[in-house]
């Protein structure tokens, strides 16, 4: 069990190193750009993992839809976050993108028909009072409005993406869930490249690899953690991520840490590890 949380607490902190060097290159070039060579390197990388370790026919399924489905969700995710790091701070976007857990739950009564009671209720609502607390302040900053929403969109967007891998979680789905996505991805934006390409330097292009290899240890990593122990037990050091955002925030971009900025914080992740404590399977008596 330590083992598994040593590596979603692992996979956490290499999502946050990974967004720090997006929001360093988005100086340069697109995040459309950025995230088309990304995801161009993951679907490189997860491929060789995947035969390495034996798996064949890995674009396989029986499920395309849904496939596209999730890929167009993790799009919606990833480049709302971004859009959004290269505009204001890394640890309030990541802050407020942590939100996925509790619209995890909010989407699942929507479209899934779950019942909720009183508990999660009252944590959806801290969870959204959170996000106020962080932005309100900042609506009249430098930053557009619009733009602080985009945290949000990508909360949405990670949600949907979960609920949609929970639909694609059978055996026969597994490589193509984790070889497929990246594909996906990547096809989706090349279009764009006609627009939004410029010339990449050789030292961005060895991070853009680097960025689709740590991507790539990071799910690795999550996924070895889940089969070490159940995911219930595991969710709450994902928010690793959180901690090493803000962080690397206040050493690499002079984030501010101010007195709102922490109290958002605790009732963004509080009401996450109480939807979690919540959910928690209980023992069989």
């Amino acid at each position: 069990m330590l083992a598994g949380m040593g590596l979603v607490a692992l996979a956490g902190c290499i999502l946050a190193t990974q967004d720090a060097a997006i929001k360093e290159m988005t100086a340069r070039h697109s995040p459309i750009q950025i995230a088309f060579v990304r995801y161009g390197w993951h679907a490189v990388f997860v491929a060789a993992f995947l035969l390495a370790t034996g798996r064949r026919r890995l674009y396989r399924t029986r499920a395309l839809p849904l496939h596209l489905a999730r890929a167009g969700l993790l799009l919606v995710a990833s480049l709302s976050m971004f859009v959004a790091i290269a505009h204001i701070p890394l640890s309030q976007a990541t802050v407020i993108q942590f939100l996925s857990p509790l619209v995890v739950t909010l989407l699942s009564v929507l479209f899934l028909g779950e019942r909720i009671g009183w508990r999660r209720i009252t944590a959806l609502c801290l969870g959204f009072c959170g996000v106020l607390v962080v932005i309100g302040p900042r609506l009249g900053g430098a930053a557009p409005p619009l733009v602080w929403l985009l945290p949000l969109l990508s909360a949405f967007g990670s949600a949907g993406y979960v609920l949609m891998t929970r639909r694609l979680s059978a055996p026969s789905e597994a490589a193509a869930s984790m070889a497929l996505m990246p594909v996906l991805c990547f096809a989706a934006l090349l279009p764009a490249q006609l627009v939004f390409w410029t010339p990449v330097a050789p030292i961005d292009m060895v991070l853009l690899a680097g960025l689709g290899l740590t991507g790539t240890l990071a799910h690795v990593a999550i996924q070895l953690g889940m089969q070490a122990a159940p995911a219930s037990v595991l969710s709450p050091f994902l928010y690793s991520q959180v901690i090493v955002a803000s962080l690397w925030g206040i050493v690499f971009f002079d984030d501010p840490m101010s007195a709102g900025f922490v109290l958002g914080t605790l009732l963004i992740v509080g009401a996450g590890l109480a939807i979690w404590w919540i959910e928690r399977p209980r023992p069989t008596p």
